[in-house]
């Protein structure tokens, strides 16, 4: 009975010492642990914060770009914020009264032989008013007794409307054709049309067309705020008498006593729209 009784005292201070053993080895552990984790993450609160600050401004970082690209146009989608860009420059340019210059002289000068389609596609007024969304924030701005001269994107001949503000609709919904024919890569902010009480006669026009009522002439110029008429009123100011000292009535005896075209121009509401003599006055 003794030697068992010491048999037992023996193992239980073997059990208290592999306990104690294994205590102080899971107190090392997790002092390991403890210096592990202040490396990584830092000794003190602001290194703990310093990291985080790192992946939140990685987070930020990423998230800058990926909104970058998002918002970089992709090439389908360049055209229509190019065009709302030109449509914002334009309402600004004659907003704030910026007369523009011809880079691509009057067209008209010599009759519109040499006109140079590829010159007025790519001025700055083709591109401020190639946008249809521009356009819609202007106003036609008409003028009775008038005509306004441009390069023809629409022909009138066959291409009616029943009102002059009718036809100032059609100029500001005119689609510019990049790749098109001819004058169809110029947008419209110039339009001049026939009026239905116009009579049989039609409207007169020195040219070698016939005009008919309801005629709606969409055109271009690249100077729309100051325009160049044609013919005006009674065509007797002192700019429609030509070298040779003959007034506009004198050189076309079926000319009328009035002017039968309505002409307008697209431009801002608060612009005043204004004029100059063409070469076409003198024709």
């Amino acid at each position: 009975m003794l030697g068992t009784h010491s048999r037992g005292h023996a193992a239980a201070g073997d059990r208290k010492s592999a306990l104690a053993r294994y205590g102080l080895a899971a107190i090392a552990l997790m002092n390991v642990g403890v210096e592990l984790m202040k490396i990584y993450f830092g000794t003190s609160a602001r290194g703990v914060d310093g990291r985080y600050g790192r992946v939140r401004a990685a987070v930020t970082s990423v998230n800058h770009r990926t909104s970058s690209l998002e918002q970089t146009p992709r090439a389908d989608a360049l055209a229509p914020e190019v065009e709302e860009t030109r449509a914002e420059a334009a309402a600004e340019a004659t907003s704030a009264n910026v007369r523009r210059e011809r880079e691509c002289g009057s067209p008209a000068v010599d009759g519109y032989a040499h006109v140079n389609l590829t010159c007025l596609a790519m001025s700055a007024t083709a591109r401020e008013f190639a946008s249809a969304s521009g356009r819609e924030k202007l106003r036609a701005h008409i003028e009775e007794h008038a005509s306004y001269d441009g390069v023809a994107v629409r022909w009138g001949i066959h291409h009616t409307t029943e009102t002059a503000e009718e036809c100032g609709k059609r100029c500001k919904e005119h689609v510019v054709k990049p790749n098109g024919i001819g004058a169809e890569v110029l947008p419209c902010n110039v339009f001049v049309w026939c009026p239905k009480d116009v009579g049989e006669g039609g409207c007169f026009e020195p040219d070698a067309h016939e005009h008919f009522a309801g005629d709606c002439w969409l055109k271009f110029s690249e100077t729309p705020e100051n325009v160049e008429v044609n013919q005006r009123g009674a065509n007797d100011a002192p700019g429609f008498v030509n070298k040779d000292g003959k007034t506009f009535a004198e050189r076309h005896a079926n000319a009328p006593k009035l002017v039968h075209w309505s002409s307008g121009v697209l431009l801002p509401e608060s612009m005043k729209a204004s004029s100059t003599l063409g070469p076409r006055a003198t024709w």
